[in-house]
């Protein structure tokens, strides 16, 4: 009998054990966060590692190198820590650490919706002359300008206004930071390139609520889904992984294309950094007043409204 009661014995503890490990195995798979190391240190001089998660469980990886409205699942998680997360978060001073005095122009290469109408107040706060969407009285929106320019083979800073700032270059269905990036540095290859950073739940929750501009019948993130943009194909950018996935590949693209063309300085922002206005007149030599006050233009931050100065001359 004691010969039986052993074997059965050893049974249940094994079956019990082999339960706890399947369990262990499952319940990891909601924790694990996917990295991948997009460039060496040895190619680049520098490693940008990304990893984010869904919450709720879902892991989202890539195969390509406001006030926050959440719905359950839909939330976006960056992760906490910087070095998976580096494509969601700026790295700052970076741009006065290689370079002096920032030479113009000032371009924004980030993604509309991400504060470009504070910039481009803060730079014509500044006395610049400074361009954000529409390019002036003839010129039209810039991503029609710069694309009939390029066409044309003339250069599309110049042949769009040669403004001293550049905030916001795109249009829903153009992207001339992504399309267009070779002819903007051929043209002005010691630009200052500016990128800005934002909450991906905020950023997504802005682009379905925003109806302003010539087609005010469907929000900018569905004209997203029907453009046809490098890295957002037809059909994609209704959900924050998507928008997540393109904004940083895209970041990423824009850091290594500094990389390999080292005589662009780029400076990266944390639009909602408290101290950005500080590190802004740092960086540009523009008071920080100028960001401060426009922060608080309820015009100016409004998301249904069109009511902007697109184009400033001093």
């Amino acid at each position: 009998r004691q010969h039986i009661e052993h074997p059965m014995k050893a049974i249940v503890l094994g079956t019990i054990l082999f339960l706890c490990i399947v369990a262990l195995i499952t319940n990891s798979k909601y924790i694990r966060v996917q990295t991948n190391t997009i460039v060496s240190e040895q190619e680049r001089g520098v490693t940008v590692s990304k990893g984010f998660r869904k919450k709720g469980g879902a892991e989202v990886q890539s195969s390509n190198a406001g006030d926050t409205e959440e719905e359950g699942d839909d939330n976006f998680d960056a992760g906490n820590e910087p070095e998976l997360s580096s494509c969601f978060r700026a790295r700052n001073d970076l741009a006065l650490a290689s370079h002096g005095l920032l030479p113009k122009p000032f371009i924004n290469v980030g993604m509309p919706k991400m504060g470009s109408t504070s910039l481009h107040s803060f730079f014509c706060c500044g006395n610049y002359t400074s361009s954000h969407w529409e390019c002036g009285k003839g010129k039209g929106l810039c991503a029609d300008c710069m694309k009939r320019a390029v066409v044309k083979d003339t250069p599309p800073l110049r042949s769009c206004g040669n403004f001293d700032s550049w905030m916001q270059m795109d249009r829903d269905v153009f992207f001339p930071q992504i399309e267009m990036l070779n002819e903007i540095h051929n043209e002005a290859p010691n630009a200052t390139y500016v990128l800005t950073f934002r909450d991906m739940n905020a950023w997504n929750n802005s682009l379905h609520h925003w109806i302003g501009g010539k087609n005010k019948s469907i929000s900018f993130a569905e004209r997203l889904t029907q453009a046809n943009i490098t890295g957002l194909p037809s059909g994609k950018g209704s959900n924050v992984d998507d928008l997540a996935e393109f904004f940083c590949n895209h970041g990423i693209n824009i850091r290594n294309f500094v990389a390999e063309h080292p005589s662009h300085a780029l400076v990266e922002i944390e639009m909602t950094d408290p101290m950005a206005g500080e590190r802004l007149e740092r960086i540009f030599g523009i008071k920080q007043s100028c960001w401060q006050q426009q922060n608080k233009n309820p015009v100016l931050h409004t998301e249904k409204s069109d009511k902007v100065r697109n184009t400033c001359y001093p």
